[in-house]
């Protein structure tokens, strides 16, 4: 019997970990897996529209709907799956207070398609303890799972998917001011200040305690200020800018402390079962974390699209190995297929075949990436990134204009945090790019006009 696992977060940027080359947040999991795994450092997620998205981890399509003619009949590699005879499960995450998030009810189609679907429920709040968070009780529920599962003598594939970092993302006291000292180091944010001079008397000792709930709500207040207005982001000066940071680091690690106990226990099983374990994310993080730059698109640059993806396999030698190969979310569905080996041939608007590609038999050629979201179209190469706007005249008809859209292009791997415009300088790369863009989008208008 084969098993495989994915653990999934719906929002989590591989920036924010240790082994993706951060360097004061503590993600020890994360990185002992790294060190387990084959762990790919250009992995990106491509369509984050958030209407019309192709859901490529479910349907296994590189092209996003922003690209296509039609929308596609996008069915989950999940029924397939099912068809086989393999039992399929799904441990759900989900939060008390904000219940079914935009994302979930977009997905339905695609998380219903699970022989067993089971939603485990947390709250978020900083006066809770850890253990009642939704990534505590997801966790939980798996490692409590995990004996049956690994006694079931059905091939199974389980997926753990958790929401990852939330809009809100107000850890427990612990974590939440776990890099206090990052901005009692640096300066906080003027809102804050007057709160943090009266913290500066109180003992480390008291600080990990017990601080009064009146210093730690208006402590707290003041951060989560900076989490409810999204549209102020852009405007925060650095001191605040670093704060909103710390606080979104302490949930980061909150994620890899529960991730870590579900990982001591499946790596038990190493030795005596054939399983596959893939780690990985949907999107990045918002701009938020990014540099601050002049740019109308963010919503695909670095800090938003750039998402971790390690592969273990209980069977394979190829641990602690990192690959510079460029992987997009639509891998998954294929690699998963072929671990079963139920796939069929390999086609051209299908993601790659990992398994293949770490084995080393065929060439696979490195695939360019193309990506959407609500406002910009970009294409993603070895070598660069491109990204176009979308302008419209009519919301029904979208069309792009030469002589008004807003272009970028960014060399890589050189320029990682797409800070660094080239567009004037490389005019040549530019109109090679466009020109792949038009053509898709003039196939796009051709079909809607016949």
């Amino acid at each position: 019997m084969k098993k495989a696992f994915v653990v999934s977060f719906e929002e989590l940027p591989a920036c924010m970990l240790g082994c993706y080359g951060h360097q004061w947040i503590e993600t020890p999991n994360f990185d002992r897996l790294a060190a387990l795994s084959v762990l790919f450092d250009q992995h990106y997620a491509n369509d984050l529209s958030a209407t019309q998205n192709s859901f490529p981890c479910w349907t296994g399509e590189t092209l996003p709907q922003a690209f296509q003619a039609a929308s596609p009949n996008l069915q989950s590699f999940v029924s397939t799956l099912k068809n086989q005879g393999i039992a399929t499960s799904l441990l759900l995450e989900a939060d008390a207070d904000a219940g079914r998030n935009a994302a979930q009810r977009a997905q339905e189609p695609y998380l219903s398609s699970f022989d067993q679907v089971d939603t485990i429920t947390g709250t978020n709040h900083y006066q809770l303890s850890e253990v009642e968070t939704p990534i505590a009780k997801l966790m939980q529920a798996a490692v409590e799972r995990l004996p049956g599962w690994m006694e079931d003598s059905r091939d199974q594939l389980i997926w753990i998917r958790s929401e990852g970092v939330p809009s809100f993302p107000l850890a427990p006291e612990f974590f939440a001011t776990l890099y206090l000292d990052e901005v009692l180091d640096q300066g906080a944010s003027e809102e804050a200040d007057e709160t943090l001079e009266e913290l500066e008397d109180v003992s480390d000792e008291d600080l990990e305690t017990d601080l009064e709930e009146e210093d730690w709500q208006e402590l707290v207040s003041a951060v989560a200020e900076l989490f409810t207005s999204p549209e102020e982001w852009s405007e925060l000066d650095e001191q605040e800018r670093q704060m909103a940071r710390v606080v979104y680091a302490g949930y980061v690690t909150l994620l890899d402390q529960w991730l870590g106990r579900f990982l001591d226990r499946l790596l038990e099983y190493a030795d005596s079962h054939s399983f596959l374990l893939i780690v990985t994310a949907a999107r990045g993080g918002t701009a938020l974390l990014g540099p601050v730059r002049d740019s109308g698109m963010q919503g695909l640059l670095e800090e938003s699209t750039h998402i971790p993806l390690m592969l273990f396999r209980s069977d394979s030698g190829q641990s602690g190995s990192r690959r510079q190969f460029l992987t997009q979310p639509a891998d998954l569905p294929v690699t998963l297929l072929s671990w079963w080996k139920t796939g069929s041939e390999a086609q051209s608007d299908q993601g790659v075949d990992l398994l293949k590609l770490l084995e080393g038999e065929f060439e696979i050629q490195e695939p360019h990436i193309y990506a959407a979201d609500d406002e910009t179209l970009a294409i993603r190469t070895a070598e660069y990134y491109y990204l176009e706007s979308i302008t419209s005249q009519d919301a029904d008809e979208p069309e792009l204009r030469d002589d008004s859209q807003k272009k970028e292009l960014y060399r890589k791997p050189v320029d990682r945090w797409d800070v660094a415009d080239v567009y004037q300088q490389s005019p040549e790369v530019v109109a090679e790019f466009a020109s792949q863009l038009q053509e898709l989008k003039q196939k796009n208008h051709d079909h809607n006009l016949s």
